[in-house]
């Protein structure tokens, strides 16, 4: 088993500056740190080394997407004005609340070129699976713009990658806890890829993420949205990823699975209420690997995204590391304070809402 995992010091060390939470330090709110700093992405790392994990994997050093690479989903407009605003030093990407500093466009070439290089050792036979670490987010960012702290979109730059390498048919599922807004508009009307976003019901962005939502003209039932309700806890997840999601992909056939690995629907995260545990995102991960096995010749590829718990994202990433690389999985020190809680256990509620869900996609029916 070959499997791939990229890393840069880089990753570990862009910080924005004082902040708090995402605003910035104005009369009353103190200055803190930007919540996309670099300490969970740093500790991950080091969680990586001191289980010994790493001696499992192949360890690469990513390169940079090229501005053709992105251009091939993003306006050169929009990969111009992320150079400029680098260049003077500070600016915001999209949306007002995605800080920019000198030294943000080149990380996040480097995050885009992350998944790149993983997508390219799997492709080539030289990884059977990779998992991407970054350090800008991207399913938020559209064609012509960032947003919600994402500069380009990692994804769907990779996405277009393998396509353009003769891979027939890409699924993207997205797990971070937000919904995958610029990476389903992107892909709104190509039929050779599904998205397929599992979110907390309006949680961000408010505007996007409707089970509605099923893909544009010529790609119909392309996109699924999977909106789920705070709280929902691991085996809420887990229904609906059984019910809808791996159906879904079973249906696609996927060539290549690429998995937005977001894992800020944990416990412990601050930007949401989701609930979910490592044990949670560990059965996540075996459920796409089987989709993987079956569809795609083994080939998947994780790319790294939210998680803004400074103590709790690098354990459940973690997991997802050692699945990929079929590790025995390591202590998780916050296991015994989450087992038996309620959240751990399907209510009727959900399994009501997710079965409507189900019955509505198998019958061609709207679902609001």
């Amino acid at each position: 088993m070959r499997v791939a995992l990229t890393w840069s010091e880089e990753f570990g060390r862009h910080d924005m500056g004082d902040w708090a939470i995402y605003v910035p330090p104005t009369g009353l709110v103190e200055p803190d740190v930007h919540i996309d700093n670099p300490r969970r992405t740093a500790r991950l790392r080091r969680l990586i080394a001191k289980t010994g994990l790493e001696q499992r994997l192949d360890l690469l050093a990513p390169r940079a997407a090229t501005t053709a690479e992105l251009e091939a989903v993003h306006t050169p407009r929009h990969v111009a004005a992320m150079a400029t605003v680098s260049e003077e030093g500070w600016g915001d990407a999209g949306g007002g609340f995605t800080p920019m500093n000198a030294d943000s466009y080149g990380l996040a070439l480097l995050s885009a070129g992350s998944v790149l290089t993983c997508v390219e050792r799997v492709l080539a036979g030289e990884a059977d699976r990779a998992y991407a670490i970054g350090r800008r987010s991207g399913h938020h960012a559209s064609a012509d713009t960032g947003y919600g702290f994402c500069i380009f979109n990692n994804v769907a730059v990779a996405a277009a990658a393998a396509r353009r390498a003769g891979i027939e048919r890409v699924a993207i599922v997205d797990i971070d806890a937000h919904h995958g807004n610029g990476t389903e508009s992107i892909f709104h009307a190509d039929p050779s890829v599904l998205t397929i976003s599992l979110h907390e019901d309006r949680m961000f962005p408010l505007e996007t993420g409707a089970a509605a939502d099923r893909g544009g003209a010529g790609a119909e039932g392309g996109n699924l949205n999977v909106p789920l309700a705070s709280g929902t806890g691991d085996a809420g997840y887990l229904y609906a990823f059984d019910r809808l999601v791996i159906p879904a992909l079973d249906e696609f056939a996927p060539d290549l699975l690429l998995v937005v690995a977001g894992v800020d629907g944990s416990m412990y995260d601050p930007l949401s209420t989701f609930a979910l545990t490592a044990g949670g995102y560990a059965q996540v991960a075996e459920r796409l690997l089987a989709v993987a096995e079956r569809h795609c010749e083994g080939r998947v590829v994780f790319e790294q995204e939210g998680g803004y718990s400074p103590v709790y994202a690098p354990f459940c990433w973690l997991k997802l590391i050692e699945v990929l690389a079929g590790a025995p999985f390591s202590e998780d020190p916050f296991a015994p304070f989450l087992a038996g809680a309620g959240f751990t256990f399907l209510a009727d509620h959900q399994r009501a809402l997710v079965d409507e869900q189900a019955t509505a996609l198998a019958e061609g029916v709207t679902v609001s």
